[in-house]
This record gives C-alpha cells, sequence and structure tokens, in this order.
C-alpha cells in the first residue's frame, strides 16, 4: 500500500504550481490555503479567503442551487469531482472556469480537499459565441422563404432550410443521401440546370436567372429562379443554391401582357361605338329624328364615360407609379367626407345598403378628394364581389393618433395565395377577371395612403367574405358639432 505523502511535501508542490490555481480545503468547505497562482489568476490573497467556505467563490445563483455542498458531498462519497462553472474573482467578475476537486489524505495531518481551478474563460466565450452565432445563422436560415441548401462537389445536400424541405417534401434525415441531381431529373427533362450545376461545380463557377418548374404539391406547379455560388471559404468545394419562387412575379407578368391586350380592346370598343354612333347621329340628324338623337346621345355619353374612366385610371398609375404624386392637404371634417363618399357610391348602387359604424365626427389634414377616392373605391369593391349579398358595412374607428377605416361584404372572398399580392398594380384575382377592372384602383388607394404616411391591408376568407382597411394619422383636436353624418 503507498503510503500516505507528508503534509510538507504536498504544501511545496502546492505553492510551486504555475499554471494551476490550486484550494485546499477541510472537509467541510472551509478554506485553509491558496496558492499564488490562485492569487495571481482571481486576486485573492490569503488573507481574503482563509478561514472562510469557499461557496463564496460561487455566484449568488449557484450558491441558492446549492452547488458548494452537492461538491463536497460528491468528494467525499467518490473522492474526487468535476465541475464547469462560474468563479467569482475578488472585483466581483464572474469568470467561467473548469475545476477538479480530490480527496487527499494526509500522512499524520488527517483528510484534506484540494480543488484545483482552471481559467477557462476564453475559451468558454468563443464557445457561446459561437453557438449564438451559429444559431442566429440557424434562424435566420429558417426565416428565409426561399429554399437555401449546401452542396458539395458530388451534389450530395448537405445543409438545406425548412423551405427547401417543404419544397421536396423530404426529411433533414435523408441528408447527405439525397442527391439534388436525382431531385432535379423529373423536373429538368432538358437538363439545362442540371448541366449547368455541374459546369458551375466543375469550373468554381457562378450563374443566376435558371427556371425551373416543380410540382411542390400533387398537380401544383410553381416557376423557380435557381442561383447557384461557390462558397469562397469552403475548404471541401461546397456551393450554395438559393432557389427562388417567382411564381407570382411570371403571373403578374403575363397578367400585364394580358391588361395591355384587354385595355387596348376595351378602348376599341368604345371607340367603335363612337364612329358608328357618329353614322347614325348624321342619319338621324337628316331624318330629324329626336327620339333617335337622345338614344345615340345617351349611348355617346356611356362610351365617352367608360373611355374617360380606363384612361384616368392609366394615367393616374402612371403618375404615382413614376413619383409624380403630391396630396393636396386641407383640414376638414372625417364624417362629412365619408358622407359624400357614400352618397357617390349609393347614387351609383341604388339597391345596396352601407351600414354605418362608429363615429366620424372628427377633423383631419388630409388629401379630401383622394381619401373620398379610396373609399369609394373600397365601397364599389365590395358591392362589385358582394356575390349579390346587399348589404356592405364601413366601420370607423380611431386612437390618439390615428384613424382606421374598415369596409366588409360577405362576398366571394380573396384566396389566401393572393392576399400578398392584391394591392400591387395591374394584379387580379384569377376568378374575377371576368368581372369589369385592369387591376389599378388597389393600387391607386395604396399609393394616396402611402402619401399619407398611412397603411393599408386587407383580410379575407373564401366564400365568407373581405374587410379592406386602411389608416391614416391625424392632429389631436377633437371637434365635436352633435351631427349625426349617416342620417
Amino acid at each position: 500500500m503507498t503510503p500516505s505523502p507528508p503534509f510538507n511535501q504536498v504544501m511545496d508542490l502546492f505553492k510551486n504550481a504555475k499554471q494551476n490555481s490550486i484550494l485546499l480545503l477541510n472537509t467541510e468547505g472551509t478554506i485553509l490555503a491558496l496558492n499564488p497562482a490562485f492569487t495571481l489568476h482571481f486576486g485573492y490573497t490569503e488573507k481574503d479567503l482563509t478561514g472562510k467556505n469557499f461557496s463564496v467563490l460561487f455566484t449568488i445563483e449557484d450558491q441558492k442551487k446549492g452547488l458548494p455542498e452537492k461538491e463536497i458531498e460528491r468528494v467525499l462519497n467518490t473522492t474526487q469531482s468535476n465541475d464547469n462553472n462560474y468563479l467569482v474573482d475578488k472585483n466581483t467578475v464572474a469568470t467561467w472556469v473548469s475545476g477538479e476537486s480530490l480527496l487527499v489524505k494526509l500522512a499524520h495531518e488527517g483528510i484534506y480537499i484540494l480543488k484545483v481551478v482552471e481559467n477557462i474563460h476564453v475559451q468558454k466565450a468563443s464557445e457561446i459565441s459561437f453557438k449564438v452565432l451559429n444559431d442566429f445563422n440557424e434562424n435566420v436560415l429558417a426565416t428565409i422563404r426561399d429554399a437555401v441548401i449546401v452542396l458539395d462537389e458530388n451534389m450530395s445536400v448537405i445543409k438545406a432550410n425548412d423551405a427547401f424541405l417543404k419544397l421536396t417534401r423530404k426529411e433533414e434525415s435523408l441528408f447527405p443521401d439525397l442527391n439534388f441531381i436525382e431531385f432535379l431529373k423529373q423536373y429538368d427533362p432538358h437538363h439545362r440546370l442540371t448541366n449547368g450545376l455541374k459546369q458551375a461545380i466543375h469550373l468554381q463557377t457562378a450563374f443566376s436567372n435558371k427556371e425551373i418548374e416543380i410540382e411542390t404539391l400533387p398537380g401544383n406547379k410553381k416557376i423557380f429562379e435557381v442561383t447557384c455560388t461557390p462558397l469562397i471559404n469552403s475548404r471541401n468545394n461546397r456551393f450554395l443554391l438559393v432557389i427562388h419562387d417567382i411564381t407570382i412575379s411570371k403571373e403578374m407578368e403575363k397578367e400585364r401582357e394580358d391588361t395591355l391586350g384587354f385595355v387596348t380592346h376595351e378602348l376599341r370598343n368604345p371607340l367603335t361605338n363612337l364612329l358608328l354612333s357618329n353614322e347614325l347621329m348624321t342619319e338621324a340628324i337628316k331624318e330629324n329624328d329626336l327620339s333617335e338623337i337622345r338614344t345615340i346621345l345617351g349611348r355617346f355619353e356611356r362610351s365617352v364615360q367608360r373611355m374617360n374612366k380606363m384612361i384616368s385610371g392609366l394615367s393616374e398609375s402612371t403618375k404615382i407609379h413614376s413619383g409624380i404624386f403630391e396630396l393636396e392637404t386641407s383640414r376638414f371634417n372625417f364624417g362629412n367626407m365619408l358622407k359624400e363618399a357614400m352618397e357617390v357610391t349609393q347614387t351609383l348602387n341604388p339597391s345596396f345598403k352601407i351600414v354605418v359604424k362608429g363615429d366620424a365626427d372628427f377633423s383631419v389634414v388630409a388629401d379630401h378628394h383622394r381619401l373620398i377616392q379610396v373609399i369609394t373605391n373600397y365601397l364599389s369593391n365590395a358591392i362589385k364581389y358582394s356575390n349579390e349579398n346587399k348589404e356592405v358595412t364601413l366601420e370607423i374607428s380611431r386612437t390618439d393618433v390615428s384613424v382606421t377605416v374598415a369596409v366588409n361584404d360577405k362576398g366571394i372572398g380573396i384566396p389566401k395565395e393572393s392576399l400578398p399580392y392584391i394591392f400591387e398594380r395591374f394584379f387580379r384575382v384569377k376568378k374575377t377577371r371576368k368581372i369589369e377592372g385592369i387591376g389599378l384602383g388597389l393600387y391607386l388607394c395604396k399609393q394616396i395612403i402611402h402619401a399619407h404616411k398611412g397603411d393599408v391591408w386587407v383580410e379575407s376568407e373564401e366564400n365568407e367574405g373581405t374587410t379592406f382597411y386602411f389608416s391614416i394619422p391625424f392632429e389631436p383636436g377633437f371637434i365635436s358639432s352633435n351631427i349625426d353624418y349617416f342620417s
């Protein structure tokens, strides 16, 4: 049996250690001595700590958890204990340390505990920073709507975000067994993207704007734009692929072309009617047929109004889209303005009922004409897409800083996938394309409200109805005149 080392021999080793910070404790955790290295690394002198329980070196949180007592208990039961936690130095700074406590039996002296402590704060801080950065990158990657993947030189998928998993309907556990070329086969029959990808990997070059159509769900195909970029700092020849959904963009591009064709066609019709009406008018004048003349004049006027409405919409949208747009603001009563907008709409749609909720008896500083334009557009849309439901609701609410208007119908609703684009220029929902319109009204509304430093939004459920909102700021100062504006 190896004899226990004498106390003086242990103390010599204890004091001469240059790198390791060491405490000598009794079995109750009272500090009996500390070596010079401990003073060097943590600032305490023997006078500061001798006679105190080593728990003073733990943070308040760790003391509450009972970590000092648990450490003593482990050492006494198993002869040693390892730990990773904070040590509070003399300046009350919490420093991350790695510690090992050993039960030592010294000849003729009794039983003691040697606690060897290593300062690992820089290493731990680096680990935490790396983890935080990695978590941040993972979180950013997870929130990106585009499918993002990392490929190796064999085109195996090394890393992918949730958007790619959703696109391919694959499990992450399949990586890296999933080969991207195998995935492409069913969607790239002419090998355009496949060959471009192989060349980019071989030559360590990038490419962009390569299109591919992928069936994301049975019977539902979407168009994607693929970009490939070599990862410059990668030692393993890895490549970043971004797969961006451009389906809506392509549909809007087609929609614009269709719209221009539609506008051309629609302008041709009233022009043809005008020419025909002109010929008929000439004949009616010759025959002095006043009844026919009145009929032709009515037709003439309707054709001119239709052309004027279409040309005005196109002109305004072009002007706003080009940034040539100024508000003509004044102070006016919001309720009076709403009443005016409702009267215009009601005159054109006498069979519909507009139900008003909320109080509009306050003043705003805004463009009176433009707000009427927005509200009449909201009301007209609610009526147009009401699916024969003869009632729409206009609701006004306000806070200390803004007023919000909501127009609700119980009509055909808007598909969920179309909602983000409903205020875009020329955008029209597929199922409404047979209804008169060229997709400019809501775009103009959005631009007008944004010019007022306000916001527009929409909520809708198919076949349940739609609510369009706008909100604008207004100057405080409620004007009460006890007038019922909507009677």
